[in-house]
């Protein structure tokens, strides 16, 4: 008997068919943020995206900059469900959340605090903030307020929180926020470790210092117009195709050099290194990350000629004048298929710049590799950064207002 696909259109469907998925993934465990992602009608709050939209796993954009940029969007209802996660909100809570966008974060928030608890959610722009209220408004939630304000500096008159919540990323602890945490309080916080490698955080306080409860890959919008702005730019390549450098303030990049590097001969080299389906890729670049001078950039995009490892864009290493991104051959050996992790270099340095690459990451491969346990983290502000230290210099990560210490196992 053949059995039948039936499709449906209807917003509850929908929404459980997303929420039976994000059960099965793990993303959803706890059954308060289940019940919530079931009760909360996604597609309230992006009115102007067609209703399959709203749940299927991808960012929909809400807003964009001058040049075309996002600049705001409602998140993968995976990353909102993997950051409610990290925060386990309860009833009676009092929770900030910087990044109100639409306001569907907030509305979830308002559920899980329920009875007694308040949510504040704050954002940059007077329209997102409008629309985001209104949005609220409509679907009810009487604990939930939406402010005008810069979440990086919180809002002191109404802490002390018992969450704080970023849903944009940073570069940096913002050191106000930790002020207005309550005692046995969490900030969950996506964080840039050198580059474009983003870690969602949840701190808890350890001490002087602060622990990681839990930590995710995943990456967000950038703070802006506030006292921790993390500071974007992005260096189109000249030619055919959209390839284009991500950057951000501490990395030292020549530019100019890296509009046209592309159209300059390149020198490709292999690691030996293989990986197979379902393999991540979250530890390498964070290793990759750690121990290159100059971090790890994202370079989305096409062009012919452009070989990245993923379809879209690849991850590369910037040194001066030259640059070199991952690449991939695929093969099969006794255990199957694999994927054969390469660096193509381009510019004055590529050889030299591709097998350092290369290097780092055999060294990852034999040191760590995926089959060893996950990486811990901790986190000091600039006061007490000196009680955290590391066998290994190369992961002890100093930010401005804080110190982040990897320890690998």
């Amino acid at each position: 008997m053949e059995s039948t696909i039936t499709t449906t259109t209807d917003p509850a469907d929908l929404r459980d068919a997303m929420v039976d998925r994000f059960i099965e993934s793990g993303h959803l465990r706890t059954p308060a943020i289940i019940d919530a992602f079931r009760q909360v009608e996604r597609h309230r709050f992006i009115p102007d995206a067609a209703v399959e939209a709203a749940y299927v796993d991808d960012v929909v954009p809400i807003k964009h900059d001058e040049d075309g940029e996002m600049i705001s969007c409602i998140s993968a209802p995976s990353i909102v469900a993997t950051q409610l996660e990290q925060l386990g909100a309860q009833p009676g809570h009092k929770i900030l959340e910087a990044g109100a966008a639409t306001g569907y974060n907030a509305a979830l928030l308002g559920r899980l605090v329920a009875p007694g608890g308040h949510v504040w959610t704050v954002d940059v722009d007077t329209d997102l903030v409008s629309t985001a209220g209104e949005h609220l408004a409509a679907h009810g939630a009487s604990n939930v307020t939406a402010v005008l304000a810069d979440g990086a500096a919180g809002l002191p008159e109404h802490g002390p929180f018992d969450r704080i919540q970023f849903t944009v990323g940073a570069g940096d602890v913002p050191l106000p926020v930790l002020e207005q945490l309550a005692p046995g309080g969490r900030l969950v916080i996506p964080m840039r470790i050198r580059g474009s490698i983003s870690r969602s955080f949840a701190f808890e306080r350890d001490g002087e210092t602060w622990k990681t409860v839990s930590c995710e890959m995943a990456t967000f919008v950038p703070l802006r117009k506030g006292v921790c702005d993390d500071v974007y730019t992005r260096v189109p390549m000249a030619g055919p195709g959209n390839v284009r450098l991500e950057t951000f303030s501490e990395q030292l990049v020549d530019r100019e050099a890296m509009r046209t590097i592309l159209d300059q001969p390149q020198a490709k080299t292999y690691s030996g290194v293989k990986f197979r389906q379902r393999d991540p890729w979250e530890w390498v670049y964070l290793w990759l990350a750690c121990v290159l001078p100059n971090g790890l950039s994202r370079m989305p995009g096409r062009r012919p000629g452009f070989a990245p490892h993923f379809a879209w864009g690849s991850m590369a290493a910037v040194d001066g004048d030259s640059l070199a991104y991952l690449t991939v051959r695929e093969g099969d050996d006794a255990e199957g298929r694999f994927w054969e992790i390469g660096v193509i270099g381009h510019g004055p340095q590529a050889a030299s710049l591709a097998e350092q690459v290369v290097a780092a990451i055999q060294e990852w491969d034999r040191d760590y590799g995926n089959d060893a346990p996950a990486p811990g983290f901790r986190m000091a502000t600039d006061a007490h950064r000196d009680l955290l230290k590391a066998a290994d210099a190369r992961f002890v990560i100093d930010k401005p207002n804080s110190r982040l210490v990897i320890d690998w196992p």
